[in-house]
């Protein structure tokens, strides 16, 4: 008995040395992976969060500049108040954007050159208004009582108001090159995180590795079926999980001991882990896609137009091209008779139809709220006109059915060519003057100028 008393001791004690190794390897595991899928969702709620956020604040910043331009086009001091209020409604959604980030980031950044910009953005438009209100104030005397010193001063405020829109744009862009300063941080954050997160799991895979080999080196000097029931399992599973990537259906679960809910547990991880991954990868292709387009048309948007644009710059200079602008007539009536869900298919059908209508070479782009901008490499006035006056024609002949209601759209046009040695902005800078007086001139047309080093001309179409 003694001897028998004996060996069963042994036996027991060397039985219960692997099967505690192997309880600690279980811990370990499920420990390991209750990390990584902790991480994993802080990745994807947290990170994804503070994007999304900066991506909206971008986006807000870039709608400023359509109220800016909606400050501008005010012809009356009603008018003109609209506008403000709604400069009013984006600064306050700037200020809850960034304090939102602030809050999401913490100390990871600092805040100061957004609110610095914003501030300076805040002010110059202050100035517009202040310029805008002087020019209705001059329209009206010169139409009660025309008069040369009214005058000069209209063409004197209309010259600082072109000048302080081209602030609002600078300053915009400054906005933008701040909140991008911070999207980069946040995915050099996301990048830091998943390095420290594949380091912890090497140092855990070491350990895993290291408790299941003390294992087996115990149980083959215990009975041949605790080696058959116990330690192959656990070696086949070790092997699966240690695995950079390990695929789900090869963590086979069989039996309902604590080794089969290990198995299933890390089953269910791995499913979670990889559905993670997916929308991780997933979030960050549409984020890559709303960083150069407009979600609402799917065209390129100003900031990617802008860069795009800077980087032809050489290129540009030493071909003929057309630079168009494009802006919806009285589409902030549209929205205020018809609603915000009409407005947008007004833009997504002006936006079709330039698209139809325009070579597949143009660099085309939502510039801001309803206006667009067009760069047409290659051509000229005499072959992009006719375009354009086809795509304003188009418009104003189909109208958009809204229920009962049969919407008539159109829109104005702005047109300049610029020709080998001039600058790109000069024939912007023309394409939104040629825009600006289609708009003076009744609305519904085609506006152009030609532009060179000695002479300029301009017509219209509509």
């Amino acid at each position: 008995m003694r001897r028998v008393f004996g060996l069963t001791a042994r036996l027991a004690a060397l039985t219960m040395v692997p099967t505690l190794v192997i309880l600690a390897t279980i811990l370990l595991a499920l420990h390991s992976f209750g990390e990584y899928r902790v991480t994993v969702s802080q990745l994807s709620e947290r990170h994804t969060h503070a994007l999304m956020t900066a991506s909206r604040l971008m986006q807000q910043s870039e709608s400023m500049q359509g109220s800016g331009a909606m400050l501008l086009l005010a012809d009356d001091h009603f008018s003109r108040r609209q506008a403000l209020f709604e400069i009013a409604d984006r600064r306050e959604w700037m200020e809850r954007l960034v304090n939102e980030l602030a809050v999401i980031r913490g100390e990871a950044g600092s805040f100061d050159d957004i609110e610095r910009v914003r501030d300076q953005l805040m002010v110059s438009f202050d100035v517009l208004d202040a310029l805008v209100q002087r020019r209705i104030d001059l329209v009206g005397l010169l139409q009660q009582a025309p008069d040369e010193s009214s005058d000069a001063q209209l063409r004197e405020t209309e010259r600082l108001l072109a000048q302080q829109m081209r602030t609002n744009r600078s300053l915009s862009q400054d906005l933008n090159v701040a909140i991008g300063y911070h999207v980069s941080g946040i995915r050099l954050d996301i990048r830091d995180a998943a390095e420290q997160m594949e380091q912890q799991l090497r140092q855990r895979e070491h350990a895993l590795k290291g408790f299941a080999l003390i294992a087996v080196l115990l149980l083959l000097a215990t009975a041949f079926h605790i080696n058959r029931s116990v330690v192959r399992r656990v070696v086949k599973l070790q092997r699966v999980i240690s695995r950079e990537r390990p695929a789900p259906h090869e963590l086979k679960v069989e039996g309902s001991d604590e080794i089969a809910q290990m198995a299933r547990s890390i089953q269910h991880y791995v499913y979670r882990i990889n559905d993670n991954e997916r929308r991780i990868m997933a979030m960050n292709r549409e984020l890559d896609f709303l960083a150069t387009h407009d979600a609402l048309t799917q065209l390129r948007n100003r900031h990617y137009f802008e860069r795009e644009c800077n980087e032809r710059r050489s290129d540009l200079v030493a071909e003929h091209y057309c630079v168009a602008m494009i802006d919806i007539d009285h589409f902030k009536t549209i929205n205020d008779t018809h609603g915000h869900e009409a407005g947008d298919r007004v833009i997504r059908r002006v936006a079709e139809r330039l698209r139809r209508g325009l070579p597949e070479s143009t660099l085309l782009a939502r510039y801001g709220g309803e206006e667009f901008v067009a760069l047409l490499p290659g051509l000229d006035i005499d072959a992009v006109a006719p375009m354009l006056e086809s795509i304003r024609h188009a418009l104003e002949s189909h109208s958009i059915e809204l229920g009962e209601t049969a919407l008539r759209v159109t829109a104005s046009f702005g047109l300049a060519q610029q020709l080998p040695g001039g600058e790109f902005d000069e024939a912007l800078k023309a394409a939104d003057e040629a825009l600006y007086r289609a708009k003076r001139s009744g609305r519904n047309r085609v506006m152009y100028q030609w532009l060179s080093n000695d002479d300029s001309g301009d017509a219209a179409y509509g």
